[in-house]
């Protein structure tokens, strides 16, 4: 009866231990594929997220070379208003002076056309009045160098 006992403790000692390095093995490999997945996983995301960050390097780069290019459109056309300012206020050298309170004209009076069209102006006047025109225009041109930025952007940000 003790071999025959003894037969059976290792058997069963012998199935633990086969049960028990089965178990081991299928755990090592579960825990293997879970890291595999994970893994894989992470190298997903990682190109993902380098794609995304590469797709937002370009778009800022082009969005910076679009505003570089809008920004030397507007200076060169404000180089421009500049010069052409310059010449208009040297045309209008030749202009007289506003007269002093005693040497004013006499009132026109209120005929068909009172006043005087800018031809007729004094050449401090018609100097501010081009002073001003010029002001505006480089308001606009500033106003639409903005535009053109906010435009660009937008695009860029409802395009992705």
């Amino acid at each position: 009866m003790t071999a025959l006992l003894n037969w059976r403790i290792w058997a069963a000692i012998a199935l633990a231990v086969i049960l028990a390095a089965t178990h081991w093995k299928v755990y090592k490999v579960g825990q293997n594929e879970v890291q595999a997945k994970w893994t894989a996983e992470k190298l997903d995301t990682a190109q993902q997220t380098l794609r995304l960050l590469e797709k937002n390097t370009r778009t800022s780069t082009e969005l910076q070379d679009q505003a570089d290019n809008t920004r030397r459109a507007k200076n060169a056309q404000i180089a421009q208003l500049d010069a052409d300012l310059a010449t208009a206020l040297e045309r209008l050298r030749e202009r007289p002076d506003r007269p002093s309170g005693a040497n004013l004209p006499a009132d026109t009076g209120a005929g068909p056309n009172p006043g005087c069209t800018g031809a007729q102006l004094f050449r401090p006047d018609a100097g501010f009045l081009v002073r001003e025109s010029a002001r505006a225009d480089k308001l606009l041109a500033d106003l639409a160098q903005c535009q053109a930025a906010y435009d660009s952007a937008r695009s860029a940000v409802n395009g992705q």
